[in-house]
């Protein structure tokens, strides 16, 4: 199943760790010396590799050794109980038994002389011991599923899944133009989209869930780095034959161009926090002193777009979702000529991680869209 010969160990050296017991105040340098893939606990008579980490914990007075012998499956396990909260939910998302992960978190807590899970009513919350063994779990998982894509990129067998998120106004358009030409030159590669606001993305990305994702960029986050596919700004959209229309002066592309302040009056019809539409707009509105009449919250852009064109306010839409927004003809798009932020089109990904070259050939694709 993964592919690896006990007789052919893999090493990483990890890290060195220095940190404080938030209890003692002790220091303690942790050295965690390796990673070793090797044949590990055996799981329906079939052995699977298992990671062994050897972590030694160091101060003045005191030197233990700590030894882990967790598999990969049991890591993925517990990393699934973690994000479920619940034994019955992380089965079904695992196809196994609730007892079979009961046993898996009896097993580590025995092993580690540790609590890991507390129940609260129905969901199983961490521990703090806990918290620090999903932080250690789910890097080991990035780094196996990191190594795992390069030695297939390497093999160039041509197999393999894309994990990639887009918000879903903008995966409407983009995943009807890219997935048939994406097909073509990768027919064994599986494309598995993940619909959700930016915010949503960016937690899928930091955890693993998601090779690549495509949004506009307002505010950059540091452990993730960006590709800008395009410069993008934003407009506001009104209904046609709006009072604005007869002062604002035209540019070459056509748009007629106003100030944001000129819709202070207007009925504001932004997107939620979470999306980074609505975290540029209430952002220019601070930095401009602007405040709304009112204030009105929709997560979907279509129909933000619908209620302005029908008179109920102005709503706000990127360049380049308005090339592709199908009722242009019923309202009008009003450049902003004020604003202060950037909201480029970007390929976000973690910092640091191999990229195969198929998800490469991805953002070339949606860079080259039309």
């Amino acid at each position: 199943m993964y592919g690896y010969r006990s007789s052919d160990p893999v090493s990483f050296h990890i890290e060195t760790i220095i940190f404080q017991t938030p209890l003692t105040g002790c220091i303690f340098r942790c050295y965690i010396t390796a990673i070793r893939i090797a044949v590990g606990k055996e799981h329906g008579g079939q052995s699977v590799p298992c990671l062994t980490q050897s972590a030694i914990f160091q101060d003045r007075k005191m030197q233990t050794e700590v030894v882990t012998g967790m598999n990969l499956r049991e890591m993925e396990y517990f990393a699934a109980i973690a994000k479920e909260k619940n034994l019955t939910h992380a089965a079904e998302k695992l196809y196994v038994s609730q007892p079979t992960l009961t046993k898996v978190v009896q097993s580590l807590e025995k092993e580690l002389g540790l609590t890991l899970f507390t129940h609260i009513g129905k969901k199983l919350q961490l521990t703090f011991a806990g918290e620090r063994l999903l932080d250690y779990v789910q890097r080991i998982l990035l780094i196996r599923s990191e190594m795992d894509m390069e030695l297939s990129d390497i093999r160039r067998s041509n197999t393999g899944r894309l994990r990639v998120g887009m918000p879903p106004f903008r995966c409407s358009f983009v995943m009807p133009y890219v997935l048939p030409r994406f097909h073509a030159m990768h027919p064994n590669i599986d494309l598995v989209f993940m619909e959700a606001d930016s915010a949503t993305l960016d937690d899928a990305l930091l955890s693993g869930d998601l090779e690549v994702a495509f949004y506009n960029l307002s505010e950059k986050n540091s452990s993730l780095e960006y590709d800008i596919l395009e410069a993008d700004e934003v407009f506001a959209i009104l209904p046609k034959g709006h009072p604005l229309r007869k002062s604002a002066a035209v540019d070459g592309d056509g748009y007629p161009v106003i100030h944001l302040g000129d819709l202070a009056g207007e009925i504001f019809i932004l997107q939620s926090r979470s999306q980074r539409l609505g975290q540029y707009l209430l952002r220019e509105l601070e930095i401009q002193g602007l405040h709304p009449a009112r204030i009105t919250e929709s997560s979907n852009i279509r129909a933000a777009a619908l209620l302005a064109a029908n008179g109920y306010g102005v709503s706000f839409m990127s360049g380049g979702l308005l090339r592709h927004f199908e009722y242009r003809d019923i309202c009008e798009a009003y450049r902003l000529a004020d604003c202060h932020y950037s909201m480029n089109f970007t390929a976000a990904m973690r910092k640091d991680s191999y990229l195969p070259e198929y998800a490469r050939d991805l953002i070339r694709l949606v860079r080259e869209m039309p």
